[in-house]
C-alpha cells in the first residue's frame, strides 16, 4: 500500500509542477506574440527544446515507433496551432479558463472512445460547464466582434485534440521520454516550413524571454512531467489538475497585461467552476 501511495504522490507532484508552468505560460505567450509571429515563435521554441532535451534522450534511448510519431503530430502541431491562434484572438485569462474545461472533455472522451461509464453528476457538470464556456466565448463578441468568438472556438478545438492525444497516450502506454523527443523533432521542421512560407524567422528581443521560458519549462519540463504524472493515476484524475491553471494565470494576466475582468468572464467562470465541482463531487 505504501508503494502505491508513494507512486501516486510522485504523480501528483509531477502534475502540480506541470500545472504551475502551463498556468503561467498563457500570459507569457500572449505578451510574446505581440513581438513574434506564431510560426516563428513555435519554431524557435521547439528548436531550442530539441537541443536541450537531446542529452536526456540519448541517455535512455527509448524506441520510437510509427504510433509515437502519429501521436506526436496530434499532441504538438495539431494541438498548438489552434491554441496559439485562439490566444492571439482572445486574452490570456479567457484562454486559461477555456483550457480548464479540458478534463470534462476527457470524461466525455472516455465515455465515447474507451466505453467508460459516465455518472449523472458528470453529465450535469459537463452541461453547466459547457454553458459557462459559451458565455465566455460569446460574451466578449458584443464588444470585440466576431474574432473573439473564433478565438474561443479555436481554444476549444485545441482542447478536443489534446484530449484525444491524452486518451490515446494513456491507452497505448507511451513512454514519456520517447514521446517528448519525437514531438520536438517532428514539430521543429514543421514550424520551420510554416515560418518560411508565411513569415520570416527573425523575432524581436522582446519575445526572447517567452521563447526561452516555453523551450525549457513549457516544453521539456511541463510536457514531460504531465506524461510522467499521468502514468501513476487515471487519465481523468490527471486532467483534474488542469482546473488549477487559471489560478496561476490570473496574477500575470490582471496585473501585468492589465486584462479586464468582464461580467461574462466572471459569470462564465463561476458556471465552469460549478460544473467542474459538481462533476467531480463523486470523487
Amino acid at each position: 500500500m505504501s508503494i502505491l501511495h508513494s507512486k501516486r504522490a510522485k504523480s501528483y507532484a509531477f502534475l502540480l509542477i506541470n500545472t504551475i508552468i502551463w498556468g503561467v505560460a498563457s500570459p507569457i505567450i500572449k505578451y510574446s506574440l505581440n513581438y513574434a509571429d506564431i510560426y516563428s515563435f513555435l519554431f524557435w521554441r521547439y528548436l531550442l527544446a530539441s537541443l536541450l532535451f537531446l542529452p536526456f534522450y540519448l541517455r535512455s534511448k527509448p524506441k520510437i515507433s510509427i504510433k509515437i510519431i502519429l501521436l506526436a503530430l496530434l499532441g504538438t502541431p495539431f494541438t498548438l496551432l489552434p491554441l496559439y491562434f485562439g490566444l492571439k484572438l482572445t486574452d490570456s485569462l479567457t484562454n486559461s479558463i477555456l483550457v480548464a474545461t479540458g478534463p470534462l472533455l476527457t470524461i466525455l472522451g472516455g465515455y465515447l472512445f474507451l466505453k467508460e461509464k459516465i455518472q449523472k453528476n458528470e453529465k450535469i457538470g459537463i452541461l453547466v460547464a459547457f454553458t459557462g464556456s459559451l458565455i465566455i466565448i460569446i460574451g466578449p463578441s458584443l464588444t470585440n466582434g466576431r474574432m473573439s468568438i473564433i478565438g474561443g472556438l479555436l481554444v476549444i478545438l485545441s482542447n478536443l485534440i489534446w484530449t484525444i492525444f491524452l486518451l490515446l497516450s494513456k491507452k497505448l502506454k507511451i513512454d514519456s521520454t520517447a514521446m517528448s523527443m519525437t514531438s520536438y523533432l517532428i514539430s521543429t521542421p514543421i514550424f520551420f516550413v510554416l515560418s518560411i512560407f508565411h513569415s520570416q524567422l527573425s523575432i524581436s528581443l522582446h519575445a526572447l524571454p517567452g521563447i526561452l521560458y516555453m523551450s525549457f519549462l513549457g516544453s521539456i519540463v511541463a510536457f514531460w512531467t504531465y506524461l510522467k504524472g499521468q502514468e501513476g493515476v487515471e487519465a481523468s484524475e490527471a486532467a483534474v489538475f488542469t482546473y488549477l491553471q487559471p489560478i496561476f494565470a490570473f496574477p500575470l494576466s490582471f496585473f501585468w497585461l492589465h486584462e479586464p475582468l468582464t461580467a461574462p468572464l466572471i459569470f462564465g467562470s463561476l458556471l465552469i467552476a460549478s460544473g467542474v465541482y459538481y462533476s467531480e463531487s463523486r470523487k
